[in-house]
């Protein structure tokens, strides 16, 4: 009799070139490749932070789908929150020093949304699940000398809210109510949950 060819493991791949998250990823230990999405992020699509975090987290990997059939494709979004004002990548640093003054003696959101899309063998789209995650951060006083310090040494260009909380912005913040791994951009226990429903 004849032996049944063995099924080829499911690829998974991580929609996004950011280093910090292919990092955390390598925590799960489990192979994975990534495919920065070209998918432009639109701030104003959806009202609620918790809503828009899934939203721009599923077009990401949506974005990237159909070149991957019979895979899973992780797609995440993260952005910051205060007084009713979104914070995602700065576009000049002028904007990122604004934004480093606003979180001085305040405190902010950060929501991260994560979605998981499943394709068939013809690289359509066949599950799909989301989660969000949001944790709150506290800083402390927050002087214009330090922020011209936080713009030299963090990749302050790169990241939603001008924020790096492992580089030289991190020593502000002295509380965090939630999830770390969240802060940096991807949540790994809903991460692992998801993977695990598919």
């Amino acid at each position: 009799m004849a032996e049944m060819p063995k099924k080829t493991p499911t690829r998974i791949i991580l929609a996004s070139r950011s280093p910090a998250r292919r990092k955390l990823l390598k925590e799960l230990e489990i192979d994975f490749e990534c495919h920065a999405s070209g998918y432009e992020e639109d701030m104003n699509a959806r009202k609620t932070a918790p809503a828009l975090a899934k939203f721009l987290a599923f077009k990401k990997a949506e974005f990237v789908a159909h070149k991957y059939p019979d895979s899973i494709i992780i797609g995440a979004d993260t952005f910051g929150t205060m007084n009713g004002k979104k914070f995602g990548k700065p576009k000049s640093i002028t904007e990122a020093k604004k934004m480093i003054a606003a979180y001085s003696n305040n405190a902010m959101k950060v929501y991260t949304g994560v979605a998981v899309i499943k394709t068939s063998d013809r690289g359509t789209i066949i599950k799909k699940l989301s989660e969000h995650a949001v944790t709150t951060l506290h800083f402390g006083n927050i002087s214009n000398q330090e922020i011209d310090q936080i713009i030299k040494e963090d990749d302050v260009m790169n990241v939603a809210g001008a924020l790096t909380i492992e580089g030289h912005a991190g020593k502000f913040i002295h509380t965090i109510y939630g999830d770390y791994h969240n802060v940096i951009g991807l949540p790994l226990f809903q991460v692992e949950e998801m993977l695990k429903k598919l």
